[in-house]
């Protein structure tokens, strides 16, 4: 530090460290680029303009992109590279860590906007396109991408809901399938897969099923009335037992037996009523 401002005081001689390299400029013409140390120059005829040559990471900004199917994805994403040619990194742009950020961008938007849903996965595909892409600016540029990779690709709330309806259609209708082919009726069906809470009887005729879809007073009414029918069944079946009853027991169908009974036989019949 005491070497920089000793040098900026100076104006003899300009620092370069470990990690960096700098071009000097002689009467405002690029000559050539030295490496770590220190170097005199001329003041007001020798400048040096000093850049880091060590790996560089470039931390994008979130993007959000629309593919091919219009659904929309968050993508965060991130490249390393490094300066192998400084004249060029200096000359051909004026901000290289502007123009390097905007160029990925611009890739990346165009690699990721051409993926559907079902593609957008392919993480490597994508990663190998934008490093085809990038390869004329690395050239122009004087750098070399040495990494690039996504930190995030994930749906927007919107996206990641649509996603879940179509995958819980896909799972319904394979478990209709299923039920069908089990042989279970299309209503039954439509009801399990729905989640319907039903009673199912394959096994008896429709006119059963029907009557049990009543209304539950008409139950109850009906219910009513057969009960009291088997009542009235019941004393009628009473009745006529006990009628039964009598008829074979002769005490209580003649009054006069028993006096028939206490006479003797042979005995004359007085008409004496005192007798």
């Amino acid at each position: 530090m005491s070497l920089d401002i000793l040098g900026a005081i100076t104006g003899l001689f300009v620092v370069v460290y470990d990690g960096q390299h700098a071009l000097r400029f002689t009467l405002g013409r690029a000559r050539a680029v030295v490496g770590p140390g220190i170097h005199f120059k001329w003041p007001l005829l020798q400048t040096f303009k000093v850049e880091e040559t060590k790996h560089t990471t470039l931390d994008l900004e979130p993007q959000v992109i629309q593919l091919d199917d219009d659904l929309v994805y968050e993508v965060d994403a991130k490249v390393v590279y490094k300066i192998v040619n400084l004249r060029k990194a200096i000359i051909e742009i004026d901000d290289l860590v502007t123009g390097l950020q905007n160029r990925v961008v611009i890739a990346v938007q165009s690699v990721v906007a051409r993926r559907t849903r079902a593609t957008v996965t392919d993480v490597d595909g994508m990663c190998d396109e934008i490093r085809k892409e990038l390869e004329p600016v690395e050239d122009t540029w004087g750098v070399r991408i040495l990494k690039f990779g996504f930190s995030n690709i994930s749906p927007s709330p919107t996206t990641l809901e649509i996603t879940q309806l179509e995958l819980l259609t896909q799972e319904k209708r394979r478990l209709y399938a299923e039920l069908r082919e089990r042989g279970l009726s299309e209503e039954a069906s439509v009801a399990l897969v729905s989640g319907a809470v039903v009673s199912v009887h394959p096994d008896e005729p429709l006119p059963m099923r029907k009557e049990q879809r009543r209304p539950e007073k008409a139950l109850v009414a009906e219910a009513e009335e057969k009960l009291e029918e088997n009542e009235k069944e019941a004393l009628k079946r009473k009745a006529k037992r006990n009628e039964l009853e009598g008829l074979a027991d002769p005490k209580e169908s003649d009054p006069f037996a028993e006096e028939e009974q206490g006479k003797k036989p042979g005995a004359p019949e007085s008409d004496d009523p005192l007798a």
